[in-house]
């Protein structure tokens, strides 16, 4: 690699929650997890036939709720753990240089190696990038040019985690 790609991110409770939602969204959509919120959808279809049949409604109140935490409530929880984590742990703002090299991702003298990194996602926003303790969300501003995020992200697929 001829010269290291420099990011700068500003950890902060607000870029946690974007990227959380970010890759949750993603998420949702392109793994096996939404065939779940499929089946819950069914089971509440015959729930409802069981309802109007045979009068029995546990069925239904309980594939009702399965659905609605699925499709509305999972997020909302998920949202909270995140905001109560970044209250306890007192991080307000903090700007952080990360820096990629030929051995990986490094910032602040520790170093994320390329098996720890297990996918990268761009989004219209930016870099989505999951390691084995975070996720992290490079927006575009966090590059200093178009072509450094390109850069990072042809990187990025060379290495296989460009998804």
């Amino acid at each position: 690699m001829s010269k290291p790609v420099e990011i700068r991110f500003t950890w902060s409770k607000e870029a946690a929650v974007k990227a959380s939602k970010l890759y949750y969204d993603w998420d949702m959509k392109h793994s096996s997890k939404r065939y779940i919120g499929w089946f819950f959808i069914a089971l509440v279809q015959f729930a409802i036939v069981g309802a109007l049949k045979h009068h029995v409604f546990g069925l239904l109140y309980l594939s009702t709720f399965l659905v609605i935490y699925w499709y509305y409530i999972r997020w909302y929880i998920r949202k909270r753990m995140i905001v109560r984590y970044y209250d306890r742990s007192h991080i307000e703002n903090k700007e952080v240089l990360f820096t990629l090299t030929d051995e990986g991702l490094s910032y602040e003298g520790t170093l994320i190696d390329w098996e720890h990194i297990f996918k990268v996602v761009k989004f219209d926003d930016g870099v989505l990038l999951q390691t084995l303790n975070h996720t992290l969300f490079f927006e575009k501003d966090a590059f200093r040019s178009y072509d450094e995020m390109q850069r990072f992200l042809s990187i990025m697929k060379q290495q296989g985690k460009l998804l």
